[in-house]
């Protein structure tokens, strides 16, 4: 093989890894208003979990399919970048099969 192949393989690989890498994510990220699930990473996340979601304008809507997930309604924005910093990961409503029921 030779040295003018190689880049062009290797830039061919890179490309497929950021799309495999960035799918999830863009399926996994909250969306700018609707339904979120919020997941509490840690303890102290998930005793203040619902007042803080409150607080940042969310609205409950029910119980998460995991314990001490919350769904809630709101602005994707601005609810997520507050609750990463308490501890709690949001996602779309879809991922953990929350979504509207039929």
């Amino acid at each position: 093989m030779s040295d003018a192949v190689k880049p062009r393989y290797f830039m061919l690989i890179a490309q497929l890894c950021l799309a495999l890498l960035a799918i999830p994510f863009l399926y996994a990220a909250p969306p700018a208003q609707g339904r979120i699930l919020l997941i509490p990473v840690t303890r102290s996340a998930s005793l203040s979990l619902a007042p803080a979601a409150i607080a940042h304008g969310a609205r409950l809507v029910e119980a998460g399919p995991w314990k001490g997930s919350l769904l809630v309604e709101g602005q994707g924005r601005t609810l997520a970048l507050s609750m990463l910093s308490r501890g709690v990961l949001p996602l779309a409503a879809r991922v953990g099969g929350c979504g509207e029921k039929p």
